[in-house]
């Protein structure tokens, strides 16, 4: 009899695990699907928000974020080339073209929008639009200037007017190397796309 009954709390307790189980998975299920479209929308969003703050709409430019994923824009086989857009000008031709990268920071990754003319091969504009770099630290990094006492000028500024075939320049600010370092890498890996698949527009 008490065999009996240790046996029946055993598959008593097996199966309480079990509904556990399934019901924490079907809770989570449940709150993932809910809660996914709406973070997928908020970047969306943050993203569009970015692209507006290069290429404003009421200078005429337009986001086309719908881009065809077998053209040269393709990013299946680029493990942190998230994305690409174009902007379009008033009449309808490119103007820019966006890469949305990443790469490793410090604390998080560290995601960026590189605006790249695609005629001249010159950056254009750039966003850190989400990051986790230490404050007044690797942060540094992603304002638009920043004048470290050396002299040299670091940030966002500097890096525009390079030509993306070649390898940008990212000043370096002291104490901020593992951020220096994720910049450089999105620059490269901006390159690399963008050669391998012929991202330039010949004529203007």
């Amino acid at each position: 009899m008490k065999n009996f009954q240790e046996k029946y709390k055993t598959i008593y307790f097996a199966l309480f695990l079990f509904v556990t189980v399934v019901f924490v998975t079907v809770v989570g299920y449940i709150g993932f699907s809910i809660t996914n479209p709406i973070i997928e929308q908020n970047n969306i969003d943050r993203i569009n928000d970015n692209i507006a703050l290069l290429f404003s709409v009421e200078d005429g430019y337009v986001s086309n974020l719908d881009l065809d994923s077998n053209s040269k824009y393709a990013v299946k086989n680029y493990k942190y080339v998230i994305d690409i857009y174009e902007v379009l000008n008033s009449d309808g031709d490119v103007h820019a073209v966006i890469y949305n990268v990443w790469a490793q920071g410090r604390n998080d990754k560290v995601n960026a929008l590189i605006a790249i003319d695609p005629y001249t091969d010159i950056v254009l504009g750039v966003v850190y639009y989400k990051h986790g770099e230490t404050p007044n630290i690797g942060e540094k990094h992603t304002r638009e200037i920043y004048e470290p006492l050396n002299g040299e000028v670091a940030g966002i500024e500097p890096l525009l007017g390079q030509s993306v075939v070649d390898e940008v320049y990212v000043p370096e600010i002291s104490g901020a190397t593992v951020t220096w370092g994720a910049i450089n890498e999105i620059f490269a890996q901006v390159k690399t796309h963008y050669q391998a698949e012929e991202v330039h527009i010949d004529g203007n």
